[in-house]
């Protein structure tokens, strides 16, 4: 449970972020203080357990308390820093997985074994959204319900699909600071691309920006198509359109406003940019996650605009977290963008797991669908420590 002094400690901390911040005047700087203060003044809403196990829904309501177990110690506190550019705050999930204390999480194991994930079996032939090149099967994969014709036909009857090749999946800088970018385009790096949440470039960066529409509230779509236009002619090769509309604490749309949205929004790039599908969270609920966009599928009746599927997992181990990406593969038959994921633990741990999914997915055939993926993110206290790039970072960037 968070301590009266740890309050303390959050609130002078956003206190200084906000009065540094204040002479940027970026929009939308109220909703992310608004974001962190809500996550520290909560209490009484996490249990830690072991051994690690899948959450169910992985992201906290207001409404409700959620019991959340985990194997590793606390993760570092996600930042208080509003954007730079105008898009809204990142999701929350990641930021409200806390523990009470240091104190209270057991030791993580001594080692994370190499996953060996088994192979999905291709998905079955349809003629809604064409299906990525899948691996030879090494093993039965976990049945996963497809959608239905009508809900799985996108506009884009030929995408342009993952090249199905090992070694093929592009790493990326999720970020609010620009500043702290550099660090991670030295000799030897292999990131590629870079997204903010938002819809402008501000990186400085030689490398791929990707906009973002983000949801369909506080301005975001009266300025989105000039916007996504000038990334497009920058040199933007994809769009990603809301989210988590799964989330009340981020985009929270239906999946029928959600189609529509995206719709009106996204489809006239078809042609122009790869287009994702809504970014969901790995919840479990069958309104929230897979099921959610399942909904939306059928809510789009055929008629949105789609290449790929994008997607966050946080608060598993890494061998649900492996198997959670196929989930996803086999329910759309698309290629991934996995665009937010987080682990818990200690800092040696975290680079462990991170290092092990890294070796998963750019050297396993199985995981050859995964088209790009990106940690949450370039921050104080994750990818940064003291304004550098730290161990975490370094093993993104420029690890094996």
């Amino acid at each position: 449970m968070l301590t009266k002094n740890l309050l303390a400690m959050a609130a002078a901390g956003l206190l200084g972020e906000a009065l540094g911040l204040a002479q940027h005047g970026h929009q939308h700087q109220h909703e992310k203080k608004d974001l962190v203060t809500e996550v520290v003044t909560v209490t009484d809403w996490v249990t830690v357990t072991a051994p690690l196990v899948f959450v169910a829904n992985t992201h906290i309501h207001k409404t409700r308390s959620r019991k959340i177990t985990s194997s590793a110690a606390a993760p570092p506190p996600a930042p208080a820093t509003p954007s730079v550019v105008p898009p809204p705050a990142p999701t929350t999930l990641f930021t409200e997985q806390k523990v009470a204390s240091s104190s209270a999480a057991p030791a993580p194991p001594a080692s994370v074994p190499k996953v060996e994930a088994p192979a999905p079996a291709p998905p079955a032939p349809t003629t809604q959204a064409p299906a990525a090149p899948s691996a030879p099967a090494a093993a039965p994969a976990p049945s996963a319900a497809k959608p239905t014709t009508a809900a799985a036909k996108p506009v884009v009857d030929t995408p342009k699909p993952s090249s199905g090749q090992v070694g093929t999946a592009q790493r990326g800088l999720a970020y609010n600071f620009a500043r702290y970018l550099p660090s991670f385009i030295g000799s030897g790096t292999k990131i590629h691309w870079t997204y903010n949440w938002g819809q402008l470039d501000d990186s400085g960066i030689a490398v791929e920006f990707v906009p973002m529409l983000w949801g369909m509230s506080k301005g975001f779509p009266a300025t989105w198509h000039a916007n996504a236009q000038k990334g497009i002619d920058s040199g933007s090769k994809a769009l990603l359109s809301f989210n988590e509309c799964d989330n009340d604490g981020q985009a929270n749309l239906s999946p029928a406003d959600a189609a529509a949205g995206h719709i009106s929004l996204m489809n006239p790039f078809s042609g122009k940019a790869r287009i994702s599908t809504p970014a969901i969270t790995n919840s479990a609920d069958p309104n929230q996650g897979i099921g959610w966009l399942k909904q939306w599928f059928s809510a789009c009746g055929g008629k949105c605009a789609v290449d790929f599927v994008a997607c966050h997992i946080y608060g598993v181990d890494t061998n649900v977290f492996l198997q959670h990406l196929i989930n996803v593969h086999d329910a759309f038959g698309l290629p991934v963008w996995l665009t937010e994921f987080a682990f818990s633990g200690s800092p040696e741990f975290i680079n462990q797991q991170l290092a092990t999914v890294i070796d998963q997915i750019e050297n396993n055939a199985t995981f050859s669908f995964v088209e790009r993926y990106s940690y949450f993110m370039v921050a104080e206290g994750l990818l940064i420590s003291q304004d550098n790039i730290n161990t975490l970072g370094h093993t993104f960037a420029y690890g094996p």
